[in-house]
């Protein structure tokens, strides 16, 4: 789920939050495709879905890892590597496009919810012996109706499998230095935030597989440590994305 709404446009990382996302979200969904891939063959191994809500909600795709493989959209982008004497580089990246920035209108999180409610009952009823469905929602600011995404986060939740119930996981996403809270146990660190201790509250606690995952990508993880992330930066979002997109397929 990645916001759209206007403020989506404003500065972060270089770019602007609606494009690092995208590009965030793109890249991470690259990534899936090599882990299912054995060979030349790409193995089915999750279904993969974007949700974009900002002027309207848009369900992008919900595909097989293997259709994905075939997307043709690319765009070419900067990427710093090694240069192999200690230095750095700047090299020209072909990059698979599924996802497009985009930065207008409210906040209507509840009706995105829904929309993942849909996608994510699709899959359980389908495949009710797997691990659950991840959700990751992207966002930097408000929903339209704070109680009304409650609703429907905590609907979407209650779907599960027999491996648990759907994971969410909640990064805001904010060029505010000061305040970063990550997998936090507890909201005593959120004072009286409501927005804060909204996402808090209908994040979930991480489970064994993710929470070791997310120690791999540098988080301090404490026990019932939970999937939110506030006032982060680009590179806690990058780790966010990575054990929760990744950690159920390594």
């Amino acid at each position: 789920m990645i916001d759209q709404s206007t403020s989506m446009s404003d500065k972060y990382a270089n770019s602007t939050k609606a494009e690092f996302a995208a590009l965030a979200v793109n890249r991470i969904i690259a990534e899936i495709i090599e882990a299912c891939a054995v060979g030349d063959e790409i193995r089915d191994r999750c279904y993969v879905a974007v949700i974009g809500y900002g002027a309207g909600v848009n369900v992008l795709f919900l595909e097989k890892v293997s259709d994905l493989a075939k997307n043709p959209n690319t765009t070419t982008v900067k990427k710093k590597q090694s240069d192999g004497a200690g230095g750095l580089v700047e090299v020209d990246e072909v990059m698979r496009v599924f996802a497009n920035p985009v930065a207008s209108g409210g906040t209507p999180m509840a009706q995105a919810f829904r929309q993942a409610y849909k996608g994510a009952e699709k899959f359980v009823s389908s495949h009710p012996n797997t691990f659950p469905p991840i959700i990751i929602n992207i966002t930097d600011g408000e929903p339209d109706s704070i109680d009304d995404a409650i609703v429907e986060a905590n609907k979407l939740s209650q779907l599960k499998t027999t491996d648990g119930n759907v994971i969410i996981l909640n990064a805001h996403i904010s060029t505010a230095s000061a305040g970063k809270v990550e997998l936090p146990n507890s909201n005593s660190a959120l004072s009286a935030n409501k927005f804060a201790n909204f996402l808090f509250d209908i994040s979930t606690v991480l489970p064994d597989v993710l929470a070791s995952k997310a120690k791999d990508v540098g988080f301090n993880v404490q026990p019932n440590s939970r999937g939110f992330v506030f006032n982060a930066d680009a590179e806690t979002l990058i780790r966010i994305l990575n054990f929760g997109s990744l950690g159920a397929l390594r």
